[in-house]
């Protein structure tokens, strides 16, 4: 993969070093047959134990630098395999960051969770394994068939003929290995996404008592990973046992011809036992390749995984959009507005038109799937409507491209979003400027939150747990509508952002947010037509189509949905 070797830079040195060092190791593994082969031939039948002394002493050396080498490569292997996958995840991390929500879609949360995670650790480990093994082991299989030529060139042709059989052998098993590996990492991807929807919905399944029918979907995804697992298992079993097979075979040719040999007196007995070693060498290096080719079989898989979303296009969020000026006090103009999700088959919305002017206060209602939440991703914007056309005007101009756009726009989304840290960070969560204390308070009551947070010990630097945990739901809202309008937006979009307040707090909420944000455009999601009466112009959807457009007196005497909507909550 050529556009991942760039993150071995910073790390050539170990890169490098690594097999250097195992490369040293093998060269004294090959030196040890031949010494043992002297002592045999030669220090034993002589009765010399000076020599014999001295070459046990040198066989003892060996061992120690061999192990002092072997713990040196393992460092700068693991240290570049580390050094490469800490810089790969960080772009990978970035890159999905700037994903646009269309890509992030097409290619699924779950699967960029695996990605980021199973597959990055994969790689890793196929890198620490590669730079260990990919030098020692040819070195030690070649050196070991040019040294059984050196010494017994009739006894060697059985050593290359093994080679060629068990690297036959290898070949096969890795082609058959490889699809078997994608489909795990397939898998791998609908496990994640199956227990990531399980765990954010634990409670709805309890609630519905459907425990035990997640119990079976998760056993039967579970049963297919399995089932694959196994596959693979039998695959790479097959290796050992046909390499043993192929060895043992190879050793009996050996110690058969070699016996004949030196009756003849064509060979020594210690050349004999150096001939096996180096048999049992190549033994040991060709089943370390046999790992060695299955861990970089699954992470060339994940390569190819993760070099799909780095060459994913990325939002420009800097390009120019079309600049358009507004006549008079106009805040927000949608023409003829269609919009479908990708690979939906029906539009999420179809033909929307309206107009909100600046500082003026717009309501959005519907019922489930009238598209909402839709209107809100364009107007954020996430995604670009297909037809028709959605513009935001501050000052009378319209944003120069996504990145302004955005910074015009304060979201409370429907779910509030609080992450670990402490109140005042999240508070402080995208702000470019400079905010005091003052500030902050101020953002706090008009959210109608000082009150609770001033209960608090540590009051703005008391923590906040992951996801907000350790405050109410409607504790949690107002967190959110504090942070949305520190940085004063243009616009505040409150998306079912007031559902779990009471009506007390939400009248007051809306009454501080209008007698303090006099120039903000306020668009506000609520299932509540109580919630919208003050509202300047109500938008009424229905199965992704405007149904009314108008203040809710207007709404009240025009549209018989809406009526129904209200009378059904007035009667409730």
């Amino acid at each position: 993969m050529k556009m991942l070797r760039i993150y071995f830079k910073g790390y050539l040195k170990e890169t490098i070093l690594g097999p250097l060092f195992k490369l040293l190791e093998a060269a004294f593994e090959l030196s040890v047959p031949l010494i043992i082969a002297e002592i045999v031939d030669h220090i034993i039948p002589a009765e010399d134990k000076k020599q014999l002394y001295i070459m046990l002493f040198v066989l003892f050396l060996f061992a120690c630098v061999g192990i002092i080498v072997s713990i040196t490569a393992q460092y700068f292997s693991a240290k570049a395999a580390v050094g490469f996958t800490k810089q790969m995840t960080d772009d990978l991390f970035d890159k999905v960051m700037s994903l646009s929500q269309k890509e992030r879609d097409e290619i699924g949360t779950d699967s960029l969770i695996t990605r980021l995670t199973s597959d990055s650790f994969q790689i890793q480990t196929g890198i620490n394994q590669f730079l260990r093994l990919f030098l020692r082991a040819p070195i030690i299989v070649c050196g070991a068939v040019i040294m059984s030529f050196i010494i017994s060139p009739r006894i060697a042709p059985y050593f290359a003929g093994m080679v060629v059989l068990l690297t036959i052998l290898v070949s096969l098993l890795s082609g058959l290995l490889g699809p078997v590996y994608a489909k795990i990492r397939q898998t791998t991807d609908k496990l994640v996404s199956l227990t990531r929807q399980q765990m954010q919905g634990v409670r709805v399944i309890r609630a519905f008592n459907q425990t035990e029918n997640e119990e079976k979907a998760f056993a039967a995804l579970n049963g297919d990973y399995t089932k694959l697992q196994l596959r693979a298992g039998r695959l790479s079993s097959m290796v050992t046992p046909l390499t043993f097979l192929t060895v043992n075979i190879a050793l009996l040719l050996v110690i058969y011809q070699g016996g004949w040999s030196i009756q003849n007196g064509l060979l020594s007995q210690g050349q004999l036992i150096a001939l096996i070693n180096y048999l049992l060498q190549i033994l040991a290096e060709l089943l370390k390749t046999t790992l060695l080719v299955a861990s970089l079989n699954q992470g060339f898989i994940s390569a190819g995984r993760i070099r799909n979303v780095l060459n994913a296009v990325s939002e420009t969020v800097n390009a120019p959009l079309e600049q358009k000026s507004s006549d008079g006090n106009l805040a927000l103009a949608v023409h003829n507005l269609s919009f479908t999700y990708p690979r939906a088959s029906s539009p999420a919305l179809e033909d929307i038109n309206f107009e909100v002017k600046s500082g003026d206060f717009l309501g959005i209602i519907g019922g489930t799937g009238s598209g909402k939440t839709s209107l809100i991703q364009l107007l954020i914007p996430l995604y670009l409507p297909q037809s028709g056309s959605l513009t935001l005007f501050h000052q009378k101009k319209s944003p120069e491209n996504l990145s302004e756009w955005r910074q015009w726009v304060g979201l409370v989304p429907q779910k509030a979003e609080l992450f670990q840290g402490t109140v005042r960070s999240n508070l402080l969560l995208g702000q470019s400027r400079q905010i005091s204390d003052r500030e902050l308070w101020q953002a706090l009551s008009i959210a109608q939150a000082s009150d609770f947070i001033k209960a608090l010990d540590l009051q703005l630097d008391s923590p906040v747990a992951a996801f907000g945990r350790n405050f109410s739901g409607g504790q949690r809202q107002r967190l959110t509508i504090a942070r949305a309008i520190l940085g004063r937006p243009p616009f505040l979009i409150l998306d079912d952002a007031t559902s779990a307040l009471d009506y007390l707090t939400e009248s007051r909420l809306l009454s501080a947010l209008k007698e303090n944000l006099v120039h903000t455009t306020f668009i506000m999601v609520s299932q509540r037509t109580g919630s919208l009466k003050s509202a300047d112009s109500i938008l009424l959807l229905d199965k992704g189509r405007q149904v009314a457009f108008g203040s809710h007196r207007d709404l009240l005497n025009q549209s018989q949905l809406y009526r129904a909507i209200h009378h059904s909550q007035h009667l409730a």
